[in-house]
């Protein structure tokens, strides 16, 4: 979406001016933008270690049931 923002938001003017005809609004109809891709890289890397660090606990508290235990009282 960033690399199209443009064309977007040029897009959304269009359709609010043409449903509210008694007053203009407009968006900002060119915005400049850089993906920065060590950015995206480090943001993905954060979100991956923090979803398989939560993974974690869970994983030790199962760890340490018997499954045997868990199945008698059924």
């Amino acid at each position: 979406m960033a690399a199209n923002i443009t064309d977007i938001s040029l897009i959304l003017e269009r359709i609010i001016n043409s449903l509210a005809s008694d007053s203009n609004r407009y968006f900002i109809s060119h915005l400049q933008t850089q993906i920065e891709w060590g950015e995206v890289a480090l943001i993905c890397i954060a979100a991956l270690t923090i979803s398989f660090l939560a993974t974690l606990y869970p994983a030790y508290r199962a760890s340490k049931i018997q499954a045997a235990e868990v199945l008698r009282y059924e």
